[in-house]
């Protein structure tokens, strides 16, 4: 209950910053703004996989949306929610927070580092989850690749390791392709409900 009342509270606050704050639609390093969205869609295979009680996964599709503020000309920070589906037999879900800190490497390239708590994965048991954090080089918030580490509990109370190389796309592009895999989930969830 507390995780939700201080989202609650945290949400508000966001808004209000992002209403006085001088907005872009997309992140571009040469217009004069103090904020702008994320729409990050990344598509992961992972690479590696640790742990006694190894969950298998051979695919992961992950979203981050946020709102990024600009604190100089190289770094911007912002919140996000994050969330991943990914397939081990069956699909399944993630969903945790992540803080993002971007450094502008010029006006084209940028390196990004996100870490972040996982607080729901659909296998487990409910309540905390793990970690996670990506790292990426991005060009021009189009298109970049990332790495991403997962470290999730499981039903025995280990750990599990996961590296997920993958392609990232920001934007129109990810915001995009978040909206169109939220209605092929939505669609896949309902047919499931029906058979």
């Amino acid at each position: 209950m507390k995780r939700i009342s201080s989202l609650f509270f945290a949400v508000p606050v966001l808004i209000v910053f992002v209403v006085f704050a001088d907005p872009c639609i997309r992140f571009d390093p040469t217009e004069n703004c103090t904020s702008y969205p994320i729409t990050d869609f990344c598509f992961g295979l992972p690479a590696g996989q640790s742990g006694d009680n190894m969950i298998i996964r051979d695919m992961d599709l992950a979203t981050s949306l946020g709102w990024m503020f600009v604190m100089n000309e190289s770094i911007d920070l912002d919140p996000s929610l994050f969330f991943s589906s990914y397939r081990n037999g069956g699909w399944h879900s993630q969903i945790g927070i992540r803080a993002n800190l971007r450094y502008n490497l010029n006006n084209a390239f940028n390196l990004n580092l996100s870490p972040g708590v996982i607080i729901s994965d659909s296998p487990f048991p409910d309540g905390f989850a793990g970690y996670t954090t990506e790292l990426s080089v991005g060009w021009k918030d189009w298109v970049g690749l990332s790495a991403r580490l997962d470290i999730v509990d499981t039903f025995q109370s280990n750990r599990n390791m996961i590296l997920h190389p993958g392609l990232r796309f920001g934007s129109y592009a990810g915001l995009g392709l978040t909206a169109a895999g939220a209605i092929c989930g939505g669609v896949a969830y309902m047919e499931n409900q029906m058979d």
